[in-house]
């Protein structure tokens, strides 16, 4: 299968829930427990959605499943919490490298951490999802 085919490879509802419980900041474990499965188990569904739209961190896929219109977007929200260029561009970083690749200093991590830490987010995909939540990820281009 070509990576253009793997791109528009549709999600089973399986691997909905589980990105969904992830994009909420549950862990494997919590996330899991809730879907009534073994954390392996929700590991070779997180394998079968990277395999479908590409390798790389939890927030990185969960971004491409929503910029590939395989995950409905979060219903926007606005935030009373400000952000700036620079906490906005790490924002972005997190969402589309597919490793924190120009992430391998420890102060760029903290700026990852610090960033959470305001936002509130419980995790770098809960992290994504607040993003396309807020208005501060771009989403899909309109068809």
């Amino acid at each position: 299968m070509s990576q253009a085919d793997a791109q528009c490879e549709q999600l089973r509802p399986v691997e909905v829930l589980t990105l969904t419980h992830l994009a909420n900041g549950l862990d494997t474990v919590a996330a899991a427990f809730k879907l009534g499965i073994k954390p392996e188990t929700l590991m070779i569904r997180l394998r079968e959605v990277r395999r479908k739209v590409g390798d790389g961190s939890r927030a990185y896929v969960l971004h491409r499943c929503y910029m590939e219109r395989l995950l409905a977007l979060p219903v926007p929200d606005e935030t009373s919490v400000l952000f700036t260029p620079e906490e906005q561009r790490v924002w972005t970083v997190v969402a589309t490298y597919p490793t924190p690749v120009g992430v391998p200093n420890g102060a760029t991590r903290a700026a990852i951490r610090a960033l959470m830490d305001k936002a509130e987010a419980k995790s770098e995909p809960h992290l994504v999802k607040l993003g396309h939540q807020w208005g501060l990820l771009n989403g899909p281009k309109p068809r």
